[in-house]
């Protein structure tokens, strides 16, 4: 398109990418792929809402806030109701949508927490359709996920490309403005680093948030233009050449035939890490079947566990993520709080004495085999072996469960109903249940709204 030293390229990748975007029709997509979109705006749209009961979203709003002062933004807060900019709406959405690791999870980490807040908050500023809106939320989740499965860097700056797409479609930017956007987006992806595995942090809810907030920067630098920012997923040094591995190929495979978001996208169950989340199920099973006192427990067997989620604390936990990230945690609390929510990451929670000590009774039986992000695509393909749960109590009694998943998986996908049954679940202490039944309402018809703006006014 324009200069390059590399000269003439040999691959028209971003090109595709963007044809694919300007052209997608909501009559193009199949009705089971809509629905898909539907329910992820309400899973998503749910766990957000929940997490506003933890202190670090509390933050986040009076950051928003801080960053747009008056009534004067074009944009509600989620669970507030205040009015404040497009960007720093998006930047609390997005740190939300993570917040309490419970909304999807593919190979490629987390698309919901991005697509979902920028489609809804962009729909509301832009006064698009429903059918405008679900619509972008499919063409930025198969760019997402193709782009991250083009080269390996990092969960959240996949986000990135996912954001940048829905915000393409619903700007109706043309294909030289989206191919300009796309460059800006490789500039800024962020290094395949992951600093917070290591030391639990939970910052990383909070780079959700950066990078819906910040890509609504970069579309609009597009859409103003600028030049010679363009191909940059063909150039041989721009993009891919940074990433820990290329297999470039998957940037245009089957674009437009094969829809990912069917088949590449587990919905979470529990507000866990997606490697605990099959042990939590087992656990909730378990007392919510028999109806055991957790405090009569001697010990709890699980086989097989998973080595690098298998880990305890004698004195609770500190951080969110290092207890979204404990098997026997996830375990034990499940047994004391079977419905999950915000609770399970409070302060007091994560420090229980009770808590604690059942889940130092979490014992393995040995542990499933884990071959780098091979580990990931064997979940979601379905081929982890069957998992099991046994509870032995003091007086001797013993409890068994087992499951190879837990509902939301991709062939075991919640029905219409159970997405309904989470929402209100996940929401019960944020919204008014007259509040979220007109919520439940609104998505599950957006495709009837010419004006889909009207969906935040349900969200507080």
């Amino acid at each position: 398109m324009g200069f390059n030293v590399h000269g003439p390229l040999t691959t028209d990748w971003t090109k595709q990418l963007c044809h694919f975007i300007k052209t997608l029709k909501y009559e193009d997509i199949p009705p089971m792929v809509i629905e898909q979109a539907k329910m992820m705006v309400m899973q998503t749209v749910g766990v957000s809402l929940c997490s506003t009961e933890l202190k670090q979203i509390k933050d986040v709003i009076a950051i928003s806030k801080e960053m747009s002062p008056g009534s004067e933004g074009k944009a509600t807060l989620w669970a507030d109701g205040a009015k404040v900019s497009w960007e720093a709406a998006a930047l609390t959405a997005g740190t939300m949508g993570d917040a309490l690791d419970w909304e999807d999870c593919s190979v490629t980490g987390h698309p919901s927490a991005g697509v979902i807040p920028t489609a809804v908050i962009a729909t509301e500023v832009l006064h698009k359709s429903g059918k405008e809106m679900l619509t972008a939320i499919v063409a930025g989740y198969e760019v997402y996920q193709r782009v991250a499965l083009a080269g390996r860097s990092n969960i959240v700056s996949y986000n990135i490309f996912g954001n940048l797409t829905v915000l393409m479609k619903l700007l109706d930017l043309s294909e030289e403005q989206m191919n300009q956007a796309f460059g800006i987006g490789t500039a800024c992806a962020i290094i395949p680093a992951n600093v917070h595995e290591l030391t639990m942090s939970d910052s990383l809810n909070y780079l959700y948030g950066f990078r819906a907030e910040s890509t609504i920067s970069m579309i609009k630098t597009a859409l103003y233009g600028i030049e010679n920012m363009e191909d940059a997923f063909d150039d041989p040094t721009a993009y891919l050449a940074h990433c820990g591995y290329q297999e470039p190929e998957w940037l245009t495979k089957e674009l437009g035939e094969h829809w990912m978001m069917m088949d590449m996208l587990l919905v979470k169950h529990w507000p866990a890490n997606v490697f605990v989340q099959t042990y939590a199920e087992l656990a909730a099973r378990l007392v919510t079947k028999y109806k055991f006192n957790p405090d009569d427990v001697a010990e709890i067997i699980i086989r097989p566990s998973v080595a690098f989620r298998h880990w305890y604390s004698e004195t609770g936990y500190e951080s969110i993520t290092q207890a979204q990230f404990s098997i026997p945690y996830a375990a034990a609390c499940a047994m004391y709080h079977p419905e999950p929510g915000a609770v399970w990451y409070q302060p007091e929670t994560m420090k229980d004495q009770k808590i604690i000590d059942l889940m130092m009774k979490v014992k393995a039986d040995g542990f499933v085999k884990m071959t780098g992000m091979k580990f990931i695509k064997d979940l979601i393909d379905g081929k982890h072996p069957e998992k099991f749960m046994l509870v032995r109590m003091k007086d001797g009694t013993e409890y068994v469960e087992s499951t190879f998943t837990h509902p939301g998986h991709p062939h075991y996908m919640l029905t219409r109903d159970q997405f309904k049954d989470r929402f209100r679940l996940e929401t019960r202490n944020v919204l008014a249940s007259e509040q979220a039944e007109k919520a439940i309402d609104c998505i599950c018809h957006l495709d009837e709204y010419e004006d889909a703006s009207v969906l935040p006014q349900f969200l507080y």
